[in-house]
Parts: C-alpha cells; sequence; structure tokens
C-alpha cells in the first residue's frame, strides 16, 4: 500500500491511463477527481460492499411456497420453514 500526502491541486498517476487529482481538501476529507479509461469502473467502496451484499441476498433460492406464505403473513420466508 502507498500512503501519500497531496496538497490541492497536486495529483497521481496509476498505470499509463489512471490520473487522480486532489481538487480540494481539508480536515473533514479530500475532493478528488479521477480521469479513468470508461472500460474501467470507478466505484466508492461503500458502494462495492453494498453491491456485494445484493448479490449475495439475490443468491438465496426461496421456493415458491415459501415467498407466497411469507407475503401473506408477512414474516421472513426463512422463518415459515417446517
Amino acid at each position: 500500500m502507498l500512503i501519500l500526502r497531496r496538497k490541492a491541486g497536486e495529483g497521481l498517476l496509476i498505470g499509463d491511463n489512471i490520473k487522480i487529482t486532489v481538487v480540494a481538501a481539508d480536515e473533514g476529507g479530500a475532493r478528488l477527481a479521477i480521469d479513468a479509461p470508461k472500460d474501467i469502473p470507478v466505484l466508492r467502496e461503500e458502494l462495492l460492499t453494498a453491491m456485494d451484499v445484493n448479490r449475495a441476498a439475490a443468491a438465496e433460492e426461496s421456493q415458491p411456497e415459501e415467498l407466497v406464505k411469507a407475503l401473506f403473513s408477512k414474516k421472513d420466508p426463512k422463518q415459515t420453514k417446517g
């Protein structure tokens, strides 16, 4: 891991095609400008974590009967298993 101190207007390069520039910085954080090719996704870390949680939830399988019971009884489908 590389740790740098940068001031507003300063930046860094990652490889040949990604440039990160500090737009503004204060004690509360920094505003960054990221210039990267469109085929490289740039995501905030918390969004990636939320996407992982959503993928895990979508991967869970429930039987249709369990879903119908849960829908009409307003209970969690996992709690309706016998």
